[in-house]
């Protein structure tokens, strides 16, 4: 419980910055491609932009406490920043990134929306990482 509690401050303040990336990203650079797919999409309102924040808020969380919990056993994610990034990369590309290509097996997505999510995914994954090994060595 202590680790949750060590990741909440800096968890949620990467949680804010990956709700606006999330949008540079997904909202403005990759946007124009799900329009190719419209058949894919749901009517996007209030109620999923806010539903979209609090899972890129939560997740940001949950990252920043699994990073805390395995930086502290020491090893290539221990020592701040670089650390920190090395397992930003690692929980990419074991989570994130194939469960992106792979629902796009199944799902008709563009090319580049599938793009911009692992993108998005990564970025995520950075922030939450950076900013909690950055905050916790203050």
């Amino acid at each position: 419980m202590k680790t949750l509690q060590l990741a909440l401050a800096p968890g949620a303040v990467a949680g804010i910055i990956s709700i606006f990336t999330g949008w540079l990203w997904m909202g403005l650079v990759f946007h124009r491609f799900q329009k190719l797919t419209p058949n894919t999409w749901r009517p996007e309102n209030n109620r999923s932009y806010t539903l979209s924040s609090a899972i890129s808020f939560l997740t940001c969380i949950a990252i920043a406490t699994l990073f805390l919990l395995v930086a502290r056993m020491g090893g290539v994610f221990a020592g701040g920043l670089p650390g920190a990034l090395r397992f930003a990369a690692v929980a990419w590309m074991a989570f994130a990134a194939p469960m992106q290509v792979s629902a796009a097996v199944f799902i008709n997505l563009h090319p580049w929306v599938v793009v911009g999510q692992v993108v998005n995914a990564l970025t995520t994954s950075i922030l939450a990482c950076g900013i909690t090994a950055c905050w916790r060595a203050t």
